[in-house]
């Protein structure tokens, strides 16, 4: 069961980054980001409420206070980024570079938590690191500008940090609170922080006319649905009823089906540049998770 919501888990958010891949070329980043996020939550809170854990779960300032800032980091900022790396480098490249989550979760643990750091570690990092350069060849299909690649690195890079940076900020108290009301207050913690930034943008009308009916939500909710509400409960499940390094193998296998749906349906290029870069990608994840 466990290995089955797992491998879920990575299907549906590569639903979801299809569908969002749409949608970011209608609308902002940032709009996007706060757009499924005040959808999400919603969802969120009304799972959390219907499994009777919004009233009977105190939760001290302190572990609140820890919640929304991981959620402000991981969620408001680190999404905004991985959109618009998304939108910089299209689906199959954002892919690989989704890839060096784990390497950046195991570096701010070595930091903040006193975890090892191995040599073999550092391997896998540098395996998905080459897999990110090997994209940048004009063999690898969709040829980007060399400015659209750097840059692409850079957001993508700073949103796996910052995503990675929230799970360490939480997961201390993660065994403490039931996981869906968590992830309910962590997406609040999104959205607290995207406000005050709509209010000082210069995009104010643009990010507003997302709320507003309009052919685009079809992609917005559907990725938001498969790729921010369904992934997270089947991602939940499957590291609670299996083991933590088979769920999250299984997860890694979304870069797999990103690529392949983005080919299928985005009609990205599937070529052996690019088939070689997804196994090296994967072959670093699987390093670093088995570490």
């Amino acid at each position: 069961m466990g290995e089955f919501l797992a491998i879920s888990t990575a299907l549906l958010w590569a639903i979801g980054v299809i569908f969002f891949r749409r949608a970011v070329g209608v609308v902002s980043p940032f709009a996007l980001n706060l757009f499924k996020n005040s959808v999400a939550f919603a969802l969120l809170a009304i799972t959390a409420a219907g499994l009777g854990q919004i009233f009977t779960v105190s939760i001290p300032p302190r572990d609140l206070g820890i919640m929304l800032l991981s959620g402000g980091i991981g969620i408001g900022i680190s999404d905004t980024m991985f959109l618009i790396t998304l939108k910089r480098m299209g689906a199959s490249r954002t892919a690989l570079i989704d890839c060096l989550y784990s390497p950046f979760v195991i570096l701010f643990s070595f930091v903040a938590l006193k975890e090892t750091l191995s040599l073999v570690t550092a391997c896998g990092g540098l395996l998905i690191l080459g897999s990110v350069i090997l994209s940048s060849r004009r063999s690898f299909g969709g040829s980007i500008t060399r400015e659209q690649f750097l840059s692409g690195c850079l957001s993508g890079g700073c949103a796996m940090a910052t995503v990675a940076l929230a799970i360490v900020i939480v997961k201390p108290i993660l065994g403490n609170y039931p996981l869906m009301l968590l992830s309910a207050i962590r997406m609040a913690g999104g959205i607290t922080v995207l406000l005050p930034m709509l209010l000082i943008s210069g995009e104010r009308k643009s990010v507003l006319s997302a709320f507003r009916p309009q052919s685009a939500w079809k992609w917005m909710f559907c990725g938001t649905f498969f790729g921010s509400y369904l992934s997270l409960l089947c991602w939940l499940g499957g590291f609670k009823y299996s083991h933590a390094d088979v769920a999250a193998v299984l997860n890694q296998m979304s870069t797999v089906f990103i690529v392949v749906l983005a080919s299928l349906l985005l009609k990205e290029p599937m070529t052996r540049m690019k088939l070689a870069a997804v196994g090296i990608a994967l072959l670093g994840a699987i390093i670093v998770i088995y570490r």
